[in-house]
């Protein structure tokens, strides 16, 4: 889970990266020519603000996890996306990661 060293040293940034791939992909159905930007946006702002102030980022990810599971029909719940999120933020962003870039090699 741990290859990705930006998701252990700035979750923001591959939360900010992830979501703005995501969001590429529903607006266009074709991957993000940016690859998420700088992942430095209003999205990685907020996961950094909640995640300083009261250690809340993962809630975030939380919505974003459910999201990725109905668009790709992966099984789970909300309980395990919640357990992931809290305990392991940076498996979580990985995983995220890893299914965007499948979808975008399509």
């Amino acid at each position: 889970c741990f290859t990705d060293c930006m998701s252990c040293w700035c979750p923001c940034i591959v939360y900010g990266k992830n979501r703005q791939r995501f969001d590429h992909l529903q607006e266009n159905d074709t991957a993000d020519p940016e690859h998420g930007g700088s992942g430095c946006d209003a999205d990685c702002c907020m996961h950094l603000a909640l995640n300083v102030l009261c250690g809340f980022g993962w809630v975030l990810q939380l919505g974003q996890r459910a999201t990725l599971r109905a668009r790709y029909h992966i099984d789970g719940s909300y309980v395990n996306d919640c357990l992931t999120a809290f305990f392991c933020t940076p498996c979580e962003l990985t995983q995220e990661s890893r299914e965007l870039a499948e979808e975008e090699m399509t």
